[in-house]
């Protein structure tokens, strides 16, 4: 894993660890409802945002690894079969865009892998009639 994902990572596991400390101790002290399921909700968000981080790392090095050595449709494979049960990889509802990234050999720009899902995304969800799958306008 690169450091720099790796770092990132540990940092926003451990964040989620402390809230969800927190929000244990809510449960304790009968927090009203909603107030909870807010926080639940922003704990779901920080781990899909690690799931994210985790997913750019898998195809910085392992996918394109297996790319340049034949083997890329295996890590496809896999790759599609943990996409099946994580829908927060896959719903891009409020996912933050990645910047684009600098092709150090070509010297072109290009976008990150994150961020061509988000636009298909939008570009899907106007095709069935202009508005997100939450019901709200697409931006």
């Amino acid at each position: 894993m690169y450091p720099e994902h790796k770092k990132d990572a540990l940092l926003r596991l451990k964040t989620v660890r402390g809230h969800l400390e927190g929000v244990i101790g809510m449960v304790e002290n009968d927090v009203y409802c909603p107030d909870l399921m807010k926080q639940v909700a922003a704990l779901q968000a920080s781990l899909e945002r690690v799931n994210r981080i985790l997913l750019q790392n898998h195809l910085e090095t392992c996918v394109t690894e297996a790319i340049q050595t034949g083997k890329g449709q295996e890590k496809i494979r896999e790759l599609i079969e943990a996409l099946r049960f994580n829908g927060g990889l896959t719903d891009f509802r409020g996912a933050e865009e990645l910047p684009e990234l600098q092709d150090d050999e070509m010297g072109i720009t290009t976008q990150s892998a994150s961020a061509v899902p988000l636009k298909v995304a939008r570009v899907a969800s106007r095709r069935k009639g202009g508005r997100s799958p939450a019901g709200s306008a697409t931006r």
